[in-house]
């Protein structure tokens, strides 16, 4: 359990993590694969958010996943090209929701670069990366006793 002073220092910071979803890239279910083939390659992004028209969290969507769907449909580079590419979207992206405790947010960002924060009716509220937790992380290490006073318990050796 994390002690209640860090999560309530790093959670002071909120704004400083997650990164709304008006300021992350995303597709919609319904845009082609070619064109996202385009937007990741030009962009250097590994996976993006995929939602719905309505803003509804699908996945994400990588390269690898899209040639992983053109393989396993047996498909030729142009019958790919007006395919829409929510049937390609993974869910190797962990979400959390967005009243999600810090002890979750870090266990699932062990194992993922970002994750997907969704309402409880699954509407896309932005990400928060592994990147930004560990730059409030830095802020907790160096700015925590400008609010906090830190005192070591002492041991009680009497009961030896």
């Amino acid at each position: 359990m994390i002690a209640k002073e860090f999560e309530d220092f790093l959670f002071a910071h909120l704004d400083n993590y997650l990164i709304p979803s008006d300021q992350v890239t995303i597709f919609i279910d319904s845009h082609n694969a070619d064109h996202v083939v385009l937007l990741l390659t030009s962009n250097g992004y590994s996976r993006v958010p995929v939602l719905t028209k309505d803003k509804h969290y699908l996945g994400t969507i990588s390269l690898a996943d899209i040639k992983r769907y053109q393989d396993e449909h047996n498909l030729q580079e142009w019958e790919m090209v007006n395919r829409d590419i929510g049937p390609m979207t993974s869910d190797v992206v962990a979400t959390v929701k967005d009243d999600a405790n810090l002890s979750e947010v870090m266990h699932k960002l062990v194992d993922n670069p970002f994750l997907a924060v969704v309402d409880s009716q699954g509407i896309f509220k932005g990400i928060i990366t592994r990147k930004s937790i560990l730059k409030a992380v830095n802020s907790l290490l160096h700015d925590f006793t400008h609010d906090y006073i830190i005192i070591p318990k002492t041991t009680n050796n009497s009961d030896n």
